[in-house]
């Protein structure tokens, strides 16, 4: 897997019809099995690609997700750092980690 996959993924989740528009909402709040099927493979992947196995986040991903048009964020922090990040989609977020 790599990041081109991911940005596959996030572009099929802009193009899908069945997807309904959350702009500035998470669209994968609650239970992951409940949302579209894209949706629990943009976060799989997300988890993979842009948390390194130590926890930190992957700059070097990050970078390459930015540079397609879909930037990351933090959605929630503490005293360490981020807990948890947001993907930007033309159609919501993508939380992941």
């Amino acid at each position: 897997m790599s990041v081109s996959d991911l940005v596959k993924c996030l572009k099929a989740i802009n193009a899908c019809d069945e997807i309904e528009m959350e702009l500035d909402e998470v669209l994968n709040w609650g239970y992951i099995t409940d949302r579209h099927q894209l949706i629990q493979d943009a976060v799989a992947l997300a988890d993979q690609l842009l948390v390194m196995p130590n926890g930190q986040r992957d700059y070097k991903n990050e970078r390459e997700l930015s540079m397609q048009g879909f930037y990351v964020s933090c959605l929630e922090s503490d005293g360490f750092g981020w807990l948890g990040g947001g993907i930007r989609l033309d159609k919501g977020i993508i939380a992941y980690g």
